[in-house]
Parts: structure tokens; sequence; C-alpha cells
């Protein structure tokens, strides 16, 4: 299989997958919109604090999908290495990197929250809040795949001085 093909069956097979995520996401989000809408959720300083977190998330996670799209693209009209394709990894490196934290941090909150200030309140979050290792892992992939791609730009410009 061409190269080309091959790069439009990932094309493919990304739009499909987010199309097929957000299908099934759906219910969650009329659900959670509902709520907020007729103010049966928390309300107050501490719902608005969620709120933000929870738009930080969505924005940084959307921004990383937009990234991969134009980065498939860009490789798919044949501009591997550039020094756009750098910047697309970094910022999605990064980004990957801090929604962890950022999740982690959120559900400390509701998880704090639901407990009504308990004495052992940190030692619970530590114990039942999940931590998402693998985007961590995958945001440091994505930072290093960077560098690499920057180090090669970097050699490839001073070939073509020498020559």
């Amino acid at each position: 299989m061409k190269t080309q093909n091959q790069i439009k069956l990932i094309k493919i097979g990304y739009l499909a997958t987010l199309l097929i995520v957000v299908l099934f996401s759906l219910k969650d989000a009329s659900k959670s919109f509902e709520e907020g809408y007729t103010d049966a959720g928390k309300g107050g300083l501490l719902g608005l604090i969620e709120g933000l977190f929870i738009l930080i998330i969505m924005f940084f996670s959307s921004r990383v999908l937009v990234y991969l799209y134009r980065f498939i693209n860009s490789i798919e009209m044949g501009s591997v290495f550039s020094a756009e394709n750098t910047g697309r990894l970094t910022r999605m490196g990064w980004y990957c990197t801090m929604i962890p934290f950022l999740l982690f941090i959120y559900n400390a909150m509701v998880y704090a929250n639901q407990l009504n200030n308990r004495q052992d309140v940190v030692f619970k979050i530590i114990e039942n809040v999940d931590f998402q290792i693998w985007l961590l892992i995958f945001g440091l992939t994505l930072l290093t795949i960077a560098f690499v791609f920057r180090k090669g730009i970097e050699l490839q410009q001073e070939n073509d001085l020498t020559i």
C-alpha cells in the first residue's frame, strides 16, 4: 500500500474515531448541560471553578485534536520535517502533559466536595482519585518527538549549508 493511501486511511480512521466518541458522549454532555441550565448543579464558587477547569481541559483537548489533524494533513501534503510540524508536536506535547494534572485537580475537588470536609481528605484523594499517567507519558513522548524533529531540521539546514 502506498504511503499516501496509508496516510488517507489514518486520516479517515482518525475522523471516524472522533465521530464515534462524540456520538457516544452526547448523552452525558446533554445531561450535564441540562443540570447546569436548570440550576440542578452545585452552583456557587465551587461550581464556577469546576466549570472553568472543564473549559480549560476541553480547550486543551480540542487543540490537541486540531493540531493532530493538521499534522496528519501536512504529512499527506509531503511536508513532514517542517517548523510548523515541530511547533504542532511541541504544543500537543505540552497540552497532553498539562491535561492529567488539571484532570487530577478537578477530580480531587469533586471528590473532596463529596467527602464533606473529613479530616483525612488528602489521603482519601490520593487513594481514590486517578491520575492519567498514560496521557502524561503521551505528552512527554510528543515533546521528545518534537525535539527530534527540531534537531533533524537543524542537521538538515547544516547539511544544506555545507554543500
